[in-house]
């Protein structure tokens, strides 16, 4: 007990710790702290969006190794009635950055990161499995925000659910776009633009990304 409680106060004063303290407070995240917030963070919560962290910790713009890059800012933004959720712990590492929109919702399921400069931007519902890494300057996002009119005058739904499985792996470089769910246990290779659904343990290559290899695994 006296181990874990030095361990959460360690790692408090590694991080901006006013701005820290200040959003546990005032989004009522627990008791306990759980969100970590690091110094270059841009926090921007609507009093009535929701961060919701069941267990562990998010940790924003953390750094690797402890090299700090000055010049990397993480922003971490939920609009009115937005909703988080942490289901374990979760990191954006520095220049990483989430938005999740008015009455959108975001389910991250933990033990996992979203890397360098990488950005996930939902707009309606995107869910990310335990376990499931994202390297850098990668981009996940449920919307074409603008409307597209087909000849008649009709707007084509520009925005779809995202469901990415366990134990992902997202290579750098990658675009992920609305309406894509992605099996368990798949690898998406660096470069790649998902457009259409990938089964379990594939792994795929390409824009757009095409299936190259079935039943992988990796570790």
């Amino acid at each position: 007990m006296i181990k874990k409680i030095y361990n959460r106060l360690k790692l408090l004063f590694k991080t901006d710790v006013l701005k820290t303290l200040y959003w546990n407070y005032k989004c009522a995240v627990s008791k306990r702290m759980h969100f970590f917030i690091y110094a270059n963070s841009i926090i921007q919560i609507a009093d009535s969006a929701k961060l919701d962290i069941k267990k562990g910790t998010l940790e924003v713009n953390k750094s690797h190794f402890g090299i700090k890059r000055k010049d990397y800012c993480s922003e971490l933004r939920l609009d009115e009635h937005a909703h988080l959720l942490v289901g374990n712990n979760f990191s954006l590492y520095q220049g990483a950055s989430i938005y999740v929109a008015q009455n959108a919702r975001l389910v991250l399921k933990g033990n996992g990161f979203i890397n360098t400069q990488s950005q996930i931007e939902c707009y309606n519902y995107i869910e990310i499995g335990a376990n499931t890494i994202i390297s850098d300057n990668v981009r996940i996002q449920d919307s074409d925000i603008h409307y597209i009119k087909n000849e008649g005058g009709c707007k084509k739904n520009n925005t779809a659910p995202i469901r990415i499985g366990d134990h992902v792996w997202i290579g750098l470089n990658v675009i992920i776009l609305k309406g894509v769910t992605i099996g368990d246990g798949s690898v998406i290779g660096a470069g790649s633009v998902v457009t259409k659904n990938i089964p379990a343990n594939s792994l795929v290559v390409g824009n757009p990304a095409v299936v190259i290899k079935r039943n992988i695994s990796w570790e």
